[in-house]
């Protein structure tokens, strides 16, 4: 039990390891340890991208359009190679992937008015920022980065999302619902496609990414 309870902390599984430290038989020594341990790492939670966090795969999570990405990837490949003129794909770079999802672009409304009462500014900015993630990870997306009020979120990228594209569109109504009874607007951009994601960057910073048409369309849609 201490054996893998140390393996889900050292993945930052900390329900996992919640619940085998809740259930388990452990001496009142190494539960409190464990105990500490966990309350430290949730308390570094919130700073740490959600890419970085371990991402769980469900059985409902087996989706069609994945399976069909997948098979169109490998068709293109093999078209490809039968051409000796081509460029060698993105799909086949080191770190990147090409997957089917969706990517979202959420952006504050109406708020810089406020920006001088800093108060009134930071209340409705946590409230948006609460309303966006967890509506995002109530439907299996990942907040990938937040750029002043724009947060941006990808569905069946980092980890699988059946149905993304219903998903993504499900989050964002559920945003603008949350934030209505709040008198906080929001718009945002919906996009569903092919994109390249995986981690990139150098040495320095790493990040996970997503690029294609996928993403900028999301981006341009929040603009109109």
């Amino acid at each position: 039990a201490a054996e893998w309870i140390a393996h889900c902390l050292s993945r930052f599984d900390l329900d996992s390891a919640e619940t085998a430290i809740t259930t388990s038989p452990l001496p009142p020594p190494l539960h409190d340890a464990f105990s500490s341990i966990l309350r430290n790492l949730h308390s570094y939670k919130p700073f740490l991208p959600q890419s970085c966090l371990p991402g769980y795969v469900y059985c409902s999570d087996i989706d069609v359009e994945e399976v069909d990405s997948f098979s169109d990837a490998e068709e293109g490949d093999r078209r490809s190679s039968t051409s000796p003129s081509t460029v060698e794909p993105v799909s086949r770079l080191p770190n990147l992937e090409k997957k089917r999802m969706s990517y979202t672009v959420s952006n504050l409304v109406g708020t810089h008015g406020h920006v001088e009462d800093t108060g009134m500014y930071i209340e409705q900015f946590e409230g948006y920022i609460t309303a966006v993630v967890d509506a995002v990870r109530t439907h299996k997306g990942v907040v990938g980065v937040v750029v002043g009020d724009h947060v941006h979120a990808s569905f069946n990228a980092v980890k699988r999302c059946a149905g993304h594209a219903k998903s993504s569109v499900e989050a964002m109504v559920a945003v603008r619902d949350a934030l209505v009874c709040q008198c906080i607007g929001v718009v945002s951009g919906v996009s569903s496609g092919d994109a390249h994601c995986g981690p990139l960057g150098s040495r320095e910073l790493m990040t996970f990414c997503a690029i294609g048409k996928t993403v900028v369309a999301a981006s341009a849609m929040e603009r109109f």
